[in-house]
């Protein structure tokens, strides 16, 4: 484990990087369904539910990738190191559902971009909203339950009773 790394097996420049990503991509994929789904059409000529609807769903498209980047960053140390500890530590569980809403989150926003069927499209957007929405929230969540319980160790001088993977590190 490197210096810079917190009990837990995450630095603070990847917790940024995840936390970042997360709230980015959240925020720019609400509003775009909000655009998309919710909002009335006010011309009745044009498919778009607010004239700013392309942009939003551009940059939930572009800052994507950066969230996949930031899973990818923690999944070595604190997410197989928390599934080979068992998820001792407190907040195993909803980091666990947290990675598995990932998979098919991840998976319908990719397909959504190369599917062409109608049917097929209406069904991987409404996964991909949903596992995102439920991604989102048990994902702080789980930064909710890991600031607890990171105070909790320090108020009890035992930094080591939050880690997840520290106590197991991958191996080099």
């Amino acid at each position: 484990m490197s210096a810079d790394k917190e009990a837990g097996g995450m630095g603070a420049w990847e917790r940024a990087c995840l936390s970042w990503s997360v709230a980015i991509v959240t925020i720019t994929g609400a509003t775009y369904w909000v655009m998309k789904d919710l909002m009335p059409r006010t011309d009745p000529f044009s498919v778009l539910g607010h004239p700013w609807q392309p942009q939003a769903l551009g940059a939930h498209v572009l800052v994507a990738p950066l969230l996949v980047f930031g899973l990818g960053l923690i999944a070595r140390d604190h997410i197989l190191g928390g599934v080979r500890n068992g998820g001792r530590g407190g907040n195993g569980r909803s980091g666990l559902i947290t990675v598995l809403l990932a998979v098919p989150m991840v998976a319908s926003g990719y397909l959504l971009q190369v599917v062409t069927s109608p049917g097929a499209r209406r069904a991987l957007a409404l996964i991909h909203l949903a596992t995102g929405l439920v991604f989102a929230a048990v994902f702080v969540a789980h930064l909710v339950a890991a600031r607890r319980c990171r105070a909790r160790a320090r108020a009890l001088a035992a930094p080591d009773r939050c880690a997840s993977a520290s106590s197991h590190p991958a191996a080099p």
